[in-house]
């Protein structure tokens, strides 16, 4: 009798938050993109996570091809937001940036420690409106840097 392989990206609540992972491990799919958008070759990828395969890795790039929003808006809260120390107010650029990524109000202020107090954001959108050329090179800027 031929065992049930399990899928090559898993979703499972309490996993990783729930977030899409290479199968049966905690490696989540957007920190695999985040080293590819970072210029990581595939090659070192395998080696910095030796319980990978090249196929683990074609599953993850596949997953994302298919689901570029998903993966971005991890993408965000897990290492563009978080990278915003505790307590410093973050740029705008980052704020407009959860936002054009489709992630609500209460998404991006809960992405921060302390949350963002809801007028934060109407200054950040402020901020864009007053000066969308540099915001918006910043919020390029975010995702070329991951």
């Amino acid at each position: 009798m031929n065992a049930v392989e399990a899928p090559a990206i898993q979703k499972t609540p309490g996993v990783c938050g729930g977030q899409a992972r290479v199968r049966n491990t905690r490696i989540p799919v957007w920190i695999l993109v985040l080293s590819r958008t970072r210029g990581e070759p595939d090659a070192s990828v395998l080696h910095n996570y030796p319980t990978l395969t090249q196929a683990d890795l074609d599953a993850a790039w596949d997953f994302y091809q298919h689901n570029p929003v998903e993966i971005e808006q991890s993408i965000w809260l897990n290492d563009v937001a978080a990278n915003v120390p505790d307590g410093v107010a973050p740029p705008a650029a980052v704020v407009v940036a959860g936002r054009l990524l489709g992630l609500d109000d209460d998404a991006i202020c809960e992405a921060f420690e302390p949350p963002l107090a809801p007028a934060a954001i109407g200054a950040a959108w402020a901020e864009y409106r007053a000066d969308p050329a540099r915001v918006g090179r910043e919020v390029a800027s975010l995702r070329r840097a991951g």
